[in-house]
């Protein structure tokens, strides 16, 4: 070809991209919908592929210019996504208008067992597993479940007070980490993971390796959300091979020592297993999943996953906030030693139940460490939204994190106030006003779970332990712009004695 001919070509290509992305990029504009203007390919993202803002930091950015209105458009790559901050607005996309947004658009990839979730799947497939799963977290359940949190928990206050022996400044970042893995191992895969004792384990190694983020797969959780096919058709995955060997061959082996032995733990792998084999049959083959040895990992997975780095650092956060308020903390301690002596010593299910501030606290460590920040939706149903037409296929982002710190909802939003959970004041704001695990028929269905866990963990260390500001003791805890989800970039580190 004629070098003229390249140029020719070359200009030719040059133009219809600028064409694609310039029409891609006026989608908003022609809308009359406020928008921020998009970076070229990258769209309003560049900050978060580049490390410089995790998604949840960056859609709290991107409100500000138009927080009064309660929604903007944004730009994911050249893919418009509608951001909404409006409680009620977001009421009538998880709720209200559930059938026009039932799915999160986050597409499963079948040659990836792994990534059939109750949280990727969508339609029928999804309400039949919901439905499925939902009796595994109901209070008899969790009341089940909560000896063998309850004997992590006592591993965790040994381990805090023999690193904190002598004085010395405990991380607790690292060592909720390994808890939190402890508790989920144990309920989700039936296994004692024993990372408390043995940091090195390699349970532990395996679950560290989950949240090493590169800009590769940032993107392509990005693009996944907003291009599925593309996403898919990239080479790299979301977890590397050997992760996804490791956790299917942990539940496959955990399937077959109880087929052997009989042996039956009241753990969610049990669950599942009942789950197996009850009679599944759907006249419907498109609306029903199989539940393979592969659909019973993944589901134990994205709750290993979900409760890992998110519940560890909301706890480390609020024990950071009960180090700098030893008044809060003295009266969380009475709480616990008053329930447990009328329960008689025992930290039982209903002592927790009755624990109160213990209950506020958790929500008030959730409002503000946030851990999500942000809940995904796609457009099933052309739809109005308030003033907006959301047409199908759409891609909305619900700013969870930008709510919990609006003045108007929360006063002095930074502030640490457990008063805000009070059931007076929740009857005094909008019922969609917090929605720390979601809300409407997707919210978290482990939601009873984590709060119970974190409630068992703050009981469990204020009982027996005192935590107070260390020389490394950061009241405003910074964050670590490069990992996806909140996480701080110094630890929690806390100076810890044994309460008297």
């Amino acid at each position: 070809m004629e070098p003229s001919s390249l140029l020719l070509a070359a200009a030719a290509v040059v133009a219809a991209v600028f064409l694609y992305f310039r029409h891609r990029f006026s989608y908003w504009a022609r809308r009359g919908v406020p928008f921020h203007a998009p970076k070229p390919v990258v769209g309003n993202f560049g900050d978060v592929l580049l490390g410089r803002k995790n998604v949840p930091g960056l859609l709290a950015d991107l409100s500000r210019a138009f927080r009064e209105v309660g929604y903007c458009g944004i730009y994911s790559f050249d893919k418009p996504v509608l951001l909404v901050w409006d409680p009620e607005m977001v009421r009538q996309i998880v709720a209200k208008d559930f059938s026009s947004f039932h799915d999160r658009g986050q597409p499963f990839d079948p040659a990836d067992p792994l990534s059939q979730t109750l949280f990727a799947l969508g339609g029928k497939q999804w309400k039949n597993l919901r439905s499925k799963l939902t009796p595994a977290f109901t209070s008899g359940k969790l009341k089940a479940m909560l000896p063998l949190m309850r004997d992590v928990g006592a591993d965790l206050v040994d381990q805090v007070a023999l690193e904190a022996h002598g004085g010395c400044e405990v991380d607790m970042e690292e060592l909720l980490s390994r808890f939190v893995t402890d508790v989920v191992g144990t309920v989700a895969f039936g296994i004692k993971c024993n990372c408390l004792r043995d940091p090195n384990s390699d349970f532990r190694a395996m679950s560290k390796k989950l949240f090493k983020q590169t800009p590769a797969s940032v993107a392509r959780i990005l693009l996944t959300t907003v291009h599925p096919k593309l996403g898919v058709l990239l080479p790299f995955k979301w977890f590397f091979a050997e992760t996804n060997d490791f956790f299917l061959n942990l539940m496959r082996d955990q399937v077959d020592q109880r087929e052997k032995t009989s042996v039956e733990r009241n753990d969610f792998v049990q669950q599942m297993m009942q789950l197996r084999a009850a009679d599944l049959a759907d006249v419907d083959p498109d609306n029903h999943l199989k539940v393979t040895t592969g659909v019973m990992a993944a589901q134990a997975f994205i709750f290993f996953l979900a409760g890992l780095d998110n519940i560890s650092n909301t706890l480390g956060y609020i024990l950071t906030r009960l180090a700098g308020d030893q008044d809060l903390q003295d009266r969380l301690a009475s709480e616990v030693r008053r329930e447990l002596q009328q329960h008689g010593g025992e930290l039982s299910y209903e002592a927790l139940k009755k624990m109160s501030l213990v209950s506020r606290v958790a929500l008030e460590g959730l409002r503000l460490w946030n851990p999500l920040g942000v809940v995904f939706r796609k457009c099933n149903a052309t739809t109005r939204v308030g003033d907006v037409v959301v047409e199908k296929g759409q891609m909305l982002f619900i700013a969870t994190n930008v709510i919990n710190m609006d003045e108007s909802v929360f006063p002095e939003p930074q502030r640490f106030d457990p008063e805000r959970h009070t059931a007076e004041e929740k009857a005094k704001r909008h019922p969609y006003a917090f929605l720390p695990f979601g809300e409407g028929p997707r919210i978290c269905i482990a939601e009873r779970f984590a709060l119970l866990e974190m409630e068992l963990t703050i009981a469990v260390l204020v009982d027996k332990l005192r935590f107070s500001p260390g020389p490394n003791y950061e009241k405003e805890v910074e964050i670590d712009t490069r990992a996806p989800l909140p996480k701080p970039k110094n630890g929690f580190h806390l100076q810890v004695t044994e309460r008297i």
